[in-house]
């Protein structure tokens, strides 16, 4: 099976049909989108950090990381993401435990993993490590997957309208939830295992 990346971007419904086609035939198609698209955002956060820069509230100055610092923020960036890929995958899965057709756990992984593309394509704006520019382009990404979410349920999933309206609405709470825990978790590690030139430095 072909995962239909461009697909989802540019015909999302028939992009969902594919891989519905297909993942029965190849389960673990999704394996290399699920390991390689979070570099996207991990690399883009790792130039950025320490090649770039940013101005801090209140100073002029452009500030950067350490290229130690900046690379174990890029790694927990590239981890929580990963982690949050196959804990929305299992959220699916409790979400839709009452459901005539419950997901496995690879069936699910594969939903989760198409429907967090566009979340990953928005990490490029970390080249660029502006507030607002992050904040725009997590919003967008944000709210892209969510339409990604909701087109792929009923047909990945096989789902009625009305059902979709509600396990939709259930999966995109609890997820919604469940990532902004993880990131905050896995920012609590950087911070907690910076190697000294944690600090930021003028550029």
């Amino acid at each position: 099976m072909n995962f239909p990346l461009l697909g989802f971007f540019v015909r999302p419904e028939q992009a969902w049909r594919d891989l519905r086609h297909g993942v029965d035939r190849h389960p673990q198609a999704f394996l290399p989108f699920w390991l390689l698209m979070p570099l996207i955002p991990a690399i883009c956060l790792l130039i950025g950090t320490t090649q770039v820069g940013w101005r801090l509230p209140g100073d002029e100055d452009t500030q950067v990381l350490s290229l130690a610092s900046g690379t174990l923020l890029a790694f927990w960036c590239y981890a929580g993401l990963v982690a949050g890929v196959v804990l929305i995958a299992y959220l699916v899965r409790w979400v839709l435990f009452r459901t005539e057709s419950r997901p496995a756990v690879g069936f699910s992984m594969t939903f989760s993993t198409a429907a967090a593309l566009p979340l990953m394509i928005a990490g490029l704006a970390a080249l660029m490590p502006s507030r607002w520019l992050l904040i725009l382009a997590a919003a967008a990404g944000s709210v892209y997957s969510a339409w990604l979410l909701y087109i792929g349920l009923p047909i990945y999933m096989r789902l009625s309208r009305r059902q979709t309206a509600f396990y939709g609405a259930c999966i995109l709470a609890f997820g919604f939830l469940a990532l902004l825990t993880t990131a905050f978790g896995f920012l609590e590690l950087w911070g907690q295992t910076m190697v000294g030139s944690g600090e930021y430095l003028q550029k």
